[in-house]
């Protein structure tokens, strides 16, 4: 297989903790490779006939330890590999290299249920797995290349076109379609795609450049923010609050997330860098806030000062809180960023110099377990989520 090689695709911020922040500035202007993937005529193999895997049982039975392979497969484009648990990309240290800077290209590879790995595309060294989405279910790979984005069955061997103009942009919880954006610098329109038979169908949904889609609840309930600062030069807010519309009777009604008294002293959700995601079984939403008056002190020569922060999220159905998770913040070399929802769980990374550890929360208990650990600066991009 070809691989080519895409620009980033232009998306919200995203805090990635302190490693992010360790190598801020290298983001821009990178340039990822997306594995060119070909569509197939050939019937199903065996794998294809395995039954759905529900996103709870997704990164259940992972090994103890994922590291690269000796020799890594590019994905096969003509046969089924089942169901992906995630994708990952390894920087190795001191991989910055200052006469090509982050343009110097890692492997992203796709882990699946089933413990293979293959190559699917090439990323800057110092930037997540670009350009690249699984959906919730592990089932669809989506892989930007030649500036238009196409769909993967990774069960089957056919993929989809999603038609050009359009950014893939968040996937509906049950899989079976994703939110596609039109972006432009005074308006953004929105789209949704089904995944099953390739029909799309145009959102008329009001939305300015700081609109955002976080989530489509079972391909019906459009989960909107808008992150337009409350007052000009204003660059943290107390509250906010997201719009369910329903995308078949155009119903709407708002959800808080953020509720005055619900924050601590000095603490708020900034919009520089704002994380909004939602997703999951049951659908919930998720915000970060933090205290960017606290920073912390006594930390190791060369590491950033990053403020603790936490998540707290809402049910969608209900408007019900769904609970309070503290991220641990850089403390003696360590620290945990939001990753994304699979099935009822807060997934994590907690970095250490020595490790990368994928960790599940559950939501209200805060309960933590390890699924599974990684190399040192390892990127993990799970189910539902893109970079």
């Amino acid at each position: 297989m070809e691989s080519t090689v895409e620009e980033p695709t232009p998306r919200r911020g995203r805090g990635r903790g302190w490693l992010a922040v360790l190598m801020a500035g290298v983001l821009a202007g990178g340039a990822a490779g997306v594995l060119a993937l070909r569509p197939s005529t050939d019937g199903p193999s065996a794998e294809a006939t395995a039954p759905a895997v529900a996103p709870r049982d997704l990164l259940a039975g992972l090994p103890a330890r994922v590291v690269p392979p000796p020799a890594l497969a590019d994905l096969p484009p003509d046969r089924a590999v089942g169901p992906a648990a995630f994708l990952y990309h390894v920087e190795q240290p001191g991989g910055f290299d200052e006469a090509t800077g982050p343009l110097r290209q890692r492997d992203i590879h796709l882990v699946t249920r089933a413990g293979q790995q293959f190559r699917v595309g090439r990323t800057p060294a110092t930037v997540g797995p670009v350009n690249q989405s699984l959906s919730p279910d592990g089932r669809w790979l989506a892989a930007r290349r030649g500036g238009q984005w196409w769909i993967r069955d990774l069960t089957d061997t056919t993929e989809r076109a999603v038609p050009t103009g359009y950014e893939l942009w968040r996937w509906s919880t049950d899989s079976a379609a994703v939110v596609l954006a039109e972006l432009s610098q005074s308006s953004r329109g929105f789209a949704v795609l089904s995944v099953r038979d390739g029909s799309l169908r145009r959102l008329d949904v009001a939305a300015t450049p700081l609109t955002d889609a976080v989530t489509l609840v079972d391909g019906r309930h459009l989960v909107l923010v808008d992150l337009t600062p409350v007052a000009p030069g204003a660059r943290a807010r107390p509250e906010l609050a997201v719009t369910v519309r329903d995308i078949d009777t155009a119903a709407t009604r708002t959800v808080p997330v953020l509720r005055p008294g619900q924050l601590g002293p000095g603490e708020s959700f900034t919009a520089i860098v704002p994380l909004v995601d939602g997703g999951g079984t049951p659908a919930r939403v998720w915000v970060q806030v933090g205290r960017p008056d606290l920073q912390p002190t006594d930390l190791p020569e060369g590491m950033p000062a990053i403020p603790a922060s936490s998540l707290l999220g809402v049910d969608v159905r209900s408007g019900e809180p769904a609970g309070r998770i503290d991220l641990a913040p850089v403390a003696t070399g360590s620290a945990e960023v939001y990753e994304g929802i699979v099935g009822a769980d807060v997934v994590l990374t907690r970095w250490t110099r020595e490790r990368t550890e994928l960790v599940a929360v559950e939501p209200g208990a805060g309960s933590r377990r390890v699924l599974t650990t990684l190399p040192a600066l390892t990127r993990v991009l799970v189910p539902g989520r893109q970079w």
